[in-house]
């Protein structure tokens, strides 16, 4: 049983020795620049264990983009813990466009995720799981099923405000977030009152969503 323990222990190690190592390359130099050769020289991990624990670097950037957005829903509830669910759920959305806009390499690197099939599936199941969290029990509760639809839109709402960076004509990226995320608000249920309610503390939270996703950006990935 210790073996086991001591086992599963070490692949935890090594799993966050990896994700923090390709953290720092994709922050630093962009998805596309980064090589699994890279993030075998930073990490120390041999090529052999890598593969092991991921099928290639796509696997490896799923997984830290989940584990980013697991710390950021962890340390909204934290601080905000006595806010409404909608509010924390605004805020979590807050965090993730503010990052993109105050940096293009994170921009760069979120695009890449929403590209990807095999990521914005799992994003869009994460934001399902939260939605059932934070709104189960409430009135605003609904099936599972009903939340993976809501939140497809939603994430595919958020892409958008992340492609529009890429447009040729000049896009006001402060009214794309604001009607993101009241977009968000008014697929999961809320009536105008309660959306103008939390829009308006989430605006006036700019500074604290850029302090949270540079804590993400620049610390590691916690366990």
């Amino acid at each position: 049983m210790r073996k086991r323990q001591r086992s599963e222990d070490h692949l935890t190690e090594v799993r966050h020795k990896i994700l923090n190592s390709a953290k720092d390359l994709f922050t630093h130099q962009g998805y596309k620049k980064t090589t699994i050769r890279q993030i075998v020289e930073k990490s120390g991990i041999l090529t052999g264990s890598i593969y092991y624990l991921y099928k290639n670097k796509e696997d490896i950037f799923q997984a830290l983009i989940l584990s980013l957005t697991k710390n950021c829903i962890k340390k909204i509830d934290d601080i905000y813990a006595e806010e409404s669910p909608e509010f924390r759920y605004a805020a979590v959305c807050a965090v993730e466009l503010r990052a993109v806009e105050n940096d293009a390499i994170v921009r760069e690197c979120y695009f890449a995720g929403y590209s990807s099939r095999m990521i914005f599936e799992q994003l869009v199941i994460q934001f399902t799981d939260l939605a059932m969290a934070l709104f189960t029990g409430t009135k605003h509760a609904c099936s599972r099923e009903d939340y993976f639809h809501k939140t497809l839109l939603i994430k595919g709402a958020m892409r958008s405000c992340i492609a529009e960076f890429y447009f040729t004509r000049p896009i006001n990226h402060q009214i794309s977030c604001h009607q993101c995320i009241t977009l968000a608000l008014y697929i999961l249920g809320f009536e105008q009152s309660e959306i103008t309610h939390v829009i308006s503390r989430i605006e006036n939270l700019t500074d604290e969503w850029s302090r949270i996703g540079n804590h993400l950006r620049d610390y590691p990935v916690e366990k």
